[in-house]
């Protein structure tokens, strides 16, 4: 107990662990409800705890959300069903690794809450805005899925080629994986779990767009560059002057070359890039942070 404790702590206290913390903080929170279920259940007293869901769950009537404004970030921290908690944490764990390749591991925690939010904002839209949804009455939200939608959807659009290995089918690109989720999601929209696929699609929207923003250097590589010079001496018969050079490194990163940098990753590996590569890439990646 005291090394898994130990493990817990460490995880918290380390500044680059950000999206192992969030899987912490989902696993927490799992453990939590599920052994709160189980007490409940033996104390005959389930009524109690099917009263606490509301509490941490995001409804899709405006009213209930007005009442509880901060369920837009707690449902996407709630499972409640086993097999739902393991493929969401290991969609997360694997495609938050992947993006974490290319964006910073704070940027993938940040996309990680923006999905979700965008995710429920967007199954209270819809699912007040149109009579087949408003017909199937009061609903709550929980899940992760949102979130991870947006994740999965930002890392197709970033490196869309990336490929990974699927049993059976060899090695597939992401943007496929993608696609498929989107799909599947729309059309499930006229199933069973029709609130949960609507916020499948507001985290997907939110993760293209993200994606797109990555990919126009409007998210990470558009602010102003701190220019750093070194000096290099002319000589002639008479003098010796000193002129003011900007090295290549704190050239400002253009597009074509930051996608070349991205798809060796993609291909070989990081530790593939040269040295000076990994300072553009190190640079760039530094200056939204």
């Amino acid at each position: 107990m005291n090394s898994i404790w130990y493990d817990i702590k460490s995880i918290f206290n380390h500044p680059q662990q950000g999206m192992m913390k969030i899987i912490l903080a989902n696993t927490l929170l799992f453990l939590v409800l599920i052994s709160s279920k189980v007490f409940y259940l033996i104390s005959q007293n389930i009524d109690s705890f099917q009263g606490l869901l509301p509490w941490l769950m995001l409804s899709n009537q405006y009213a209930e959300v007005a009442q509880k404004p901060w369920t837009l970030l707690t449902y996407f921290f709630v499972h409640l069903e086993i097999f739902h908690f393991i493929f969401n944490m290991a969609i997360l764990y694997w495609f938050g690794t992947i993006l974490s390749d290319f964006i910073t591991e704070r940027k993938v925690v940040q996309l990680y809450f923006l999905g979700g939010l965008a995710g429920g904002i967007f199954y209270l839209l819809i699912g007040n805005s149109f009579n087949y949804f408003i017909q199937k009455g009061p609903g709550l939200l929980n899940g992760a899925s949102a979130s991870i939608y947006a994740i999965v959807v930002a890392a197709a659009t970033i490196r869309p080629n990336y490929r990974v290995a699927f049993p059976f089918l060899g090695m597939i690109p992401i943007k496929y994986i993608s696609l498929f989720y989107v799909i599947w999601s729309f059309i499930e929209t006229t199933g069973a779990n029709a609130g949960g696929n609507l916020a499948h699609l507001g985290g997907a929207i939110l993760g293209g767009l993200y994606g797109y923003q990555f990919r126009r250097n409007w998210i990470v590589y558009n602010t102003p560059k701190k220019k750093e010079t070194v000096f290099v001496e002319i000589h002639t018969q008479k003098t010796t002057q000193k002129f003011e050079k900007l090295t290549m490194e704190d050239t400002e990163i253009e597009e074509d070359e930051l996608n070349q940098i991205l798809e060796k990753i993609s291909k070989s590996g990081y530790e593939s890039l040269s040295k000076f590569e990994k300072r553009r890439l190190f640079k760039a990646s530094q200056k939204n942070n």
